[in-house]
């Protein structure tokens, strides 16, 4: 709320969303009295008024009065309404008329009070009143009941002594329990105030208009009102009448309403009992049961993403149904045409399916499945369900008609959020489009868009970015293949020694020659395995130890014991998911993924940071090894400028990470299972190039022959070697900084001889030629060996930038 003001005269009033209750009254603050003299002065008022009225009747109750001069004053005793009770009835005949006695839910009670003086029988055996649990039956905490109780009462003050039109229209809703089913009901109260009145005691306390506005505007502020209308100067008199109307219908398809609006609504378990529970209360069967599932598309049936939403009482996340189980059942004619199928009796069925003896098995007799449908599809279908035959039937239809549409709308939403959650996954791990580039997408989509409204055969725009400068790195593992090939070796030749042993331990019992022929055998192909593997040899290897030597092994532990242990041996090596020994593999696979998401995650990271130096498009991808392209330039930008010394902090950055993932994965080689080696490369170009997204492939590449050769030439360093030898280009512990132009190695030279200020790389520095490859000449490079001293001047994981120490080199 707007704070007070010296003058009360307000033009705007500002009210915030976290406005909280201001009362700091414990109990309700007004004096309140009971007193039927209105109700006299009503009977009294009515022989004036009415031409109708038995005058006779209101003198015989003036005679009574006359008889009990005490029901004439304030009554302090509830007990004296109980001592004079026939009279009582006489003064309430009008209020309670005798016809509706029995079944209407009535009462009157002392102004702003839950305790009825006088009563139906029918609201009495609900026990709304009464009992003190006021708080728990309206689902109110004390504040805020003695808030609203107290504002109601502020609102009759302003309306009688200031003429103040500040009516508060929010109705108390009862909920109790019904006594038979145990479920929720919901009564609304209405109140009539016609037989109460409120007075002011002593002189009436004046305020304007603005200060009636004033108090108006803070109506969350009672101890302000209390302030400048103290409770003590008015004393409410007479009494009020309670009506109830049962709401239950229309207070649960509201609720429902609220519930099916909130997120996760259909898929959380939490949320989907509360609305089971709700459906119980709005049919008042306490034991009929909720089914939800989405009807996917007919080739999505099987899979385990369509099936994210089924909560149903068959159609469940992790039930072994196929499409083809639905064929016959109750369920096709919902999910192919949309009809609603009520089963009275499901054990009245000669012939039940599959999906019907499951049912059965579950002890559901009699259900309702009807479809979901939004903007004319089926989406979804809504189940209920009972044990007993015939509770649901197509009266039941009346009251879920009303609640359909907002499950189906609950369904989409559910749907929706599903794909949304699911495009975002795709877009992070696999074809994500990079956030600088996110505009031109977008508007090459609205620029669709609007092409389709003016041609149905549209076509989507080509998306290029031109004049951009880019920066490519490789971390490759050294030798992958070969140490692949070792591995597969290595555990090919201890399965052979493995099942060699086998044979030998059977052999000694069993003297079989083909025992001899398989030892044999198996030296043969270990010798070959020795000196060479083939590309078939490790096929061949296997197809035999399954088919000729395994398939053995239940013989010799029938013919000989001794071999027994040998065999454990044997299965316990090849105990994996590939039942081939793994042992050397898996450590080279291991030790590949600990380098490869080393790499990434430090790239990924330091990446994330250098988008403060200029915004730019990056791309990685994993091999044996990590390669990565990085492009920077004005047209990848939706506004700003590019400079030229961007580009130069990118580069010297870029020279900077690869010398911390080559220190970073010498460090890591002393805990793997097989000490790979990395060797890096940069490739430099300055001349700009221009890129193409390919809808086809998912991904930009270079566009126009003269750029071509860009790409040509990272595809040939991999093998690169210096002229005029054998020797690799690129080595472990070294970075080849490969480029064309003189220019570009005077620009490296500075930020090496930066680098080696810093301790990042050793002193010496290696000027090379590349030797020829096909399609690319006069390439040239530098080679520089990094320093894996442990301490160097900056420590990164202590908190020191590659970005700023990057900034502070001078490179104009």
């Amino acid at each position: 709320m707007s704070n007070p003001r010296s003058s009360f005269h307000e033009t705007v009033v500002s009210i915030t969303n976290k406005d909280e209750i201001i009362l700091s009254a414990d109990k309700f603050p007004f004096r309140t009295t009971l007193s039927l003299s209105t109700l006299i002065t009503y009977w009294e008022n009515k022989v004036t008024n009415d031409p109708s009225c038995n005058i006779s009747r209101v003198q015989e109750l003036a005679a009574l009065l006359r008889q009990t001069p005490a029901l004439l004053e304030p009554v302090e005793d509830t007990s004296l309404i109980e001592k004079h009770i026939s009279t009582i009835d006489i003064l309430m005949e009008d209020i309670f008329p005798s016809a509706l006695w029995e079944n209407d839910l009535r009462a009157t009670v002392l102004p702003f009070h839950f305790e009825s003086f006088y009563a139906t029988p029918r609201l009495e055996e609900l026990q709304l009143l009464g009992g003190g649990n006021y708080t728990e039956k309206l689902d109110l905490d004390l504040k805020t009941l003695l808030f609203r109780l107290t504002l109601s009462a502020y609102s009759i003050i302003l309306e009688k002594f200031y003429n103040a039109n500040f009516q508060v229209e929010q109705p108390f809703v009862f909920t109790i329990k019904d006594k038979f089913t145990q479920l929720e009901r919901y009564y609304k109260l209405s109140i009539d105030l016609k037989f109460m009145d409120v007075q002011a005691k002593g002189e009436l306390k004046k305020l304007k208009p603005q200060e009636i506005n004033f108090l108006i505007n803070r109506y969350n502020n009672l101890d302000l009102w209390m302030q400048k209308l103290p409770p003590e100067n008015f004393e409410f008199t007479g009494f009020a009448i309670y009506d109830f109307t049962d709401v239950t219908m229309e207070q649960t398809i509201s609720t429902l309403r609220y519930e099916l609006l909130e997120q996760n609504s259909v898929t959380s378990d939490e949320s989907f009992k509360n609305l089971q529970q709700k459906l119980r209360v709005l049919f008042g069967l306490p034991g009929i049961k909720l089914g939800i599932a989405s009807c996917p598309a007919m080739q999505e049936f099987d899979t385990s993403y369509a099936r994210k939403i089924w909560n149903g009482l068959v159609l469940t996340q992790h039930c072994e149904l196929r499409m083809e189980d639905l064929r016959g059942s109750i369920y096709e004619p919902v999910i192919k045409h949309g009809h609603t199928i009520i089963v009275e009796d499901l054990k009245l069925f000669s012939s039940p399916t599959k999906i019907e003896q499951l049912l059965l098995e579950d002890g559901i007799r009699n259900l309702i499945i009807a479809p979901l449908q939004y903007e004319g599809r089926i989406i979804g279908l809504l189940e209920l369900a009972s044990h007993i035959p015939g509770e649901l039937n197509a009266l039941s239809m009346i009251r879920l008609k009303d609640v359909l549409p907002l499950f189906a709308l609950a369904m989409h939403r559910g749907l929706e959020e599903l794909r949304s959650s699911i495009q975002n996954i795709i877009k992070e791990k696999y074809t994500a489009i990079h956030p600088i580039v996110e505009w031109r997408f977008t508007q090459a989509a609205i620029n669709f868009l609007d092409k389709m409204e003016r041609n149905a055969s549209a076509e989507i725009e080509p998306i290029v970015f031109r004049d951009i400068y880019p920066l490519y790195g490789v971390s490759d593992v050294r030798n992958s293949a070969t140490e692949r090939n070792k591995a597969i070796q290595g555990d090919l030749l201890d399965q052979l020694v493995l099942a060699k042993e086998v044979i030998l331990a059977a052999k000694d019992n069993l003297p079989l020659p083909i025992l001899d022929e398989l030892i044999f055998k198996i030296d043969k192909f270990s010798q070959n395995i020795v000196a060479e593997l083939g590309s078939d040899d490790e096929a061949q290897v296997l197809e035999f130890l399954r088919n000729e030597v395994e398939s053995l092994f239940n013989y010799f532990l029938r013919h000989n014991r001794h071999s027994e242990h040998t065999i454990k041996v044997y299965k316990e090596a090849i105990a994996n998911p590939y039942h081939v020994v793994y042992n050397k593999r898996r450590a080279y696979e291991e030790s590949l993924y600990l380098i490869n998401e080393t790499i990434s995650s430090f790239l990924d990271r330091e990446e994330e940071k250098a988008q403060q130096i200029f915004p730019h498009y990056f791309e990685k991808y994993k091999t044996d090894g990590l390669e990565y392209n990085i492009y920077i330039g004005t047209s990848l930008l939706n506004g700003g400028t590019f400079e030229q010394i961007y580009l130069k902090n990118m580069r010297l950055w870029q020279l900077m990470l690869t010398c911390e993932i080559a220190r970073r994965i010498q460090n890591l080689r002393a805990t793997l299972k097989l000490p790979l080696e990395i060797a890096q490369l940069i490739l430099v170009h300055s001349d700009p190039i221009s890129i193409r997204f390919r809808l086809d492939e998912k991904k930009f590449d270079v566009e126009g022959a003269s750029n071509i050769r860009y790409e040509i030439i990272k595809k040939r360093l991999d093998k690169a070697t210096i002229r005029d030898s054998d020797e690799r280009l690129t080595q472990p512990g070294k970075i080849a900084i490969v480029y064309t132009q003189q220019k570009e190695a005077t620009e490296y030279l500075r930020y090496i001889e930066f680098l080696q200020s810093e301790g990042y790389i050793e002193k010496k520095v290696e000027m090379l030629e590349v030797e020829e490859m096909q399609g690319v000449q006069g390439l040239r490079a530098i080679r520089v060996k990094v320093s894996f001293k442990e301490q160097l001047r900056h420590d990164i994981d202590s908190g020191d930038e590659l970005l700023s120490i990057a900034q502070s080199a001078s490179l104009n």
